[in-house]
């Protein structure tokens, strides 16, 4: 461990000079973007650059170590960040006036005690009187109580979850199953025959319910804000709010409105709101247009996982059919191509795509740019058939399809791939199955080259009693699931993030080869690694606030969630967990154990920490965010 430790304070910079291309993705998307970050994925949208800059591989936002500076944000958000010279771009959600949280607890705690006394208090009374009624109640209760405790025990998803996760659940799973249905009812009953009778008890109850929805925090709009910031110095230069259609609460554990990436290219700055607008400013804030639209409601994904791509002449946006269309689908979604110099829409996809999907811009074998698309999932998404499609950038066959690729297992459990970021190259893409395993696919024909499993690996955990990595061979792993949106391939290797359990992957996609590293859960104050114990996240933003309700938000770090692509400068792959903690992998290890761990970061103090986002690099600095604030590593 303190070989690792030496090797990672001695690496503090690579040096080369950053190009928009690399060896698997030679498009240009974005002309003279050389050392910026024009939108979500960097130069060529692909989450990969090579340079010969100044690339930080080592910092800590708790100690100040290679921190050039933090500028607080006034609200949370989700967006990665783009950067051209002296601007720095990123979305928040628009700030409030709720009231502090750590307020709002000390006041519910206070009411709950009381109306728990009186409660308690009120039943004896009732118990004393031989109430007939109530003891029908208790009676009734005990049975539902004992089986839905046997639920739970025996329920995964429960168990796998964090405490503050499990109330979430645990309502889910009440609403869907009959013995929670009949729980609930039982419960009701029980309650409200109590208040019945004593009418100061139900007016305790109904504030301390009101006070309890405070406490859960959350908060929700139309509308989202862009701000701009001197990438040199973090001031916040100016700031504009992008018009939505429907509300969206804020920093949801899958996505809000704020998702997409801002875009620019070095003229003009576009904003996408993901509840329903669009924006184009100047660089100094000037309003050049806007348009509103309207996203697939009823039912349907919640927002969207589609980050912002520039190719050319043209921003693309994921939205339903305009009205009138009669070839397309109307509650199912399509890649709208727009022009974004003029803001008209120039081609919309005849293939749909999910709310899910985060699609990627490359070019074929055959030197043509083209853009791949998926659908599925869970929650019913419409769009089928479920599977991948390459659509071109080609002007002579712009926004028409190359290609189409469908699993042929149900959807139930095939039908999950297009929950990952759609990475690809010149040969092949990747697909994701619920479960098990791995496809690969030709991007050439659109044929299934293999079909992998994942879930035999050679494991390496760290011995906290030997202070050393172990290999375990072969493990089984059963009902493995796959972090969604943090996945990344690069030649013949796919990495990604696995959930519920703190570890990389490396998965081989011609050998079939698993390899799984344990990370580091946290750093302590002397900046060893910590293994093992888990930090959760207080789910607040700067000014003490709980606008995010989700506590899906307030997990381990390894919990279900969406979290942005990771990011490639040169070798190593930056992956950023929910809890702030980045992780950089050298790609180009032979073997996944301790040698492929370069360094271990944070982004904040430990607890109080959550972002989703990508990293974004430029000019030799690394931009991230949390949802507290912004930073700049250098």
């Amino acid at each position: 461990m303190n070989r690792l430790k030496q090797k990672v304070i001695g690496v503090v910079a690579v040096l080369l000079m950053v190009s928009c291309n690399t060896p698997e993705n030679t498009v240009t998307t974005v002309a003279n973007s050389q050392n910026q970050w024009p939108m979500s994925g960097g130069p060529n949208g692909s989450w990969k650059v090579k340079t010969d800059g100044h690339v930080p591989i080592k910092w800590s936002v708790r100690t100040g170590e290679n921190i050039k500076w933090k500028t607080t944000l006034p609200e949370g958000g989700q967006s990665g960040i783009a950067v051209w010279k002296d601007k720095l771009f990123l979305t928040i959600n628009p700030p409030n006036n709720n009231p502090k949280h750590i307020e709002v607890v000390k006041e519910y705690q206070k009411a709950k005690s009381i109306y728990q006394s009186n409660f308690e208090y009120q039943v004896l009374v009732l118990e004393k009187k031989n109430d007939r009624q109530l003891k029908s109640y208790k009676k009734e209760l005990k049975p539902l109580l004992e089986a839905w405790k046997h639920i739970l025990d025996k329920n995964a998803y429960y168990q796998h979850g964090s405490d503050l996760e499990k109330p979430g659940i645990e309502k889910n799973l009440m609403r869907k199953h009959k013995v929670g249905q009949e729980l609930s009812k039982a419960t009701k009953n029980y309650k409200d025959y109590v208040h019945q009778q004593f009418k100061d008890l139900k007016l305790a109850y109904e504030e301390l319910e009101r006070l309890r929805k405070l406490k859960n925090g959350g908060a929700s709009s139309k509308d989202i804000v862009l701000l701009c910031l001197n990438s040199e110095t973090g001031k916040i230069l100016w700031e504009k709010t992008i018009k939505g259609t429907i509300e969206s609460q804020y920093n949801y554990g899958f996505s809000d409105a704020t998702t997409p990436a801002p875009a620019t290219d070095g003229k003009y700055v576009w904003a996408i709101n993901a509840s329903g607008g669009m924006a184009c400013f100047t660089l100094d804030g000037s309003l050049v247009r806007e348009r509103t639209w309207m996203p697939t409601t009823g039912g349907k994904p919640f927002n969207k996982q589609f980050d912002s791509m520039l190719f050319e002449d043209l921003i693309f946006n994921v939205e339903p059919p305009v009205k009138g269309d009669q070839e397309r689908i109307k509650d199912w979604n399509y890649l709208h191509a727009f022009n974004k110099n003029t803001g008209e829409r120039v081609w919309v996809t005849k293939e749909a795509l999910t709310h899910y999907n985060t699609p990627i811009i490359g070019e074929t074998s055959n030197g043509k740019p083209a853009v791949l698309i998926g659908r599925g999932g869970p929650h019913g998404v419409p769009e089928r058939p479920v599977g991948l499609s390459l659509i071109s950038l080609a002007k002579e066959n712009q926004g028409r399809l190359v290609w189409s690729w469908k699993p042929k297992d149900a959807n139930n459990i095939s039908g999950w791939g297009a929950l990952s970021t759609q990475h690809w190259d010149k040969e092949k893409a990747s697909w994701f199955y619920k479960g098990d395993n791995h496809a690969t696919i030709n991007t050439t024909t659109g044929e299934l080259i293999a079909k992998k499993p994942l879930n035999i690996v050679n494991q390496y955990n760290f011995n906290k009693d030997k202070q050393a990595y172990e290999l375990k061979e072969n493990v089984k792993i059963k009902g493995l699931q796959n972090q969604r949106h943090c996945n990344l391939s690069t030649g013949d290797d796919l990495f990604y993030m696995v959930r519920y359990s703190p570890y990389l992957a490396k998965h081989n996609t011609v050998t079939g080869v698993n390899e799984h590293l344990e990370m580091p859960r946290d750093i302590d104050d002397q900046g060893n690694y910590v293994y093992g114990h888990t930090q959760t996240n207080d789910g607040l933003n700067s000014k003490g606030q709980l606008n995010a309700a989700d506590a899906r938000t307030r997990g381990n770090g390894f919990q279900k969630c969406f979290l942005g692509s990771p990011t490639m400068i040169n070798n190593y792959i930056y992956f950023t967990n929910a809890v702030g903690m980045v992780y950089v992998i050298d790609a180009n290890a032979k073997t996944f154990d301790a040698s492929a761990l370069v360094a271990v970061n944070d982004l904040g103090e430990s607890g109080k920490t959550w972002t989703v986002n990508s990293l974004s690099y430029a000019n030799g600095k690394i931009y991230h965010r949390t949802m507290k604030e912004v930073i700049c590593i250098e």
